[in-house]
């Protein structure tokens, strides 16, 4: 994988615990105590999730070599991707017994990350 992708990731990773961690204060601070902790979990699992997906669409686009071969892979790449995101996240609300709610919040996380990454890029290449 190129150094472009890697730094990528793992800005985002960082970005993604920094809003997990606001966000985990305002499940501590807000929500019933006795789920706090599934509640957490959740959101933590969420983040997990989606970093992994992201990391996925990362090596199917650092793997592409031509536009139709690419075309054909992206599809099979979205399709085991959101079986990949449908198996996890049932996992987590059905055996974990996690909020889906701060599933999904952790989800958000990640896909905020990567704004906030553009966002950075984007004045960085301003100055």
């Amino acid at each position: 994988m190129s150094d472009g992708l890697k730094r990528i990731i793992k800005d985002s990773f960082y970005i993604t615990l920094a809003i997990d961690a606001l966000l985990l204060i305002l499940i501590l601070c807000f929500w019933p105590a006795d789920g706090k902790g599934s509640a957490a979990l959740g959101l933590i699992w969420g983040s997990a999730i989606a970093m992994a997906g992201f990391v996925m669409i990362c090596s199917m686009v650092n793997g592409l070599t031509s536009v139709n071969k690419g075309k054909s892979k992206g599809r099979t790449g979205y399709y085991i991707r959101y079986a990949f995101y449908g198996v996890c996240l049932a996992l987590g609300a059905w055996l974990m017994k996690f909020s889906v709610l701060t599933m999904l919040a952790g989800i958000l996380a990640q896909k905020a990350s990567l704004v906030v990454y553009s966002l950075q890029e984007q004045r960085k290449d301003r100055k």
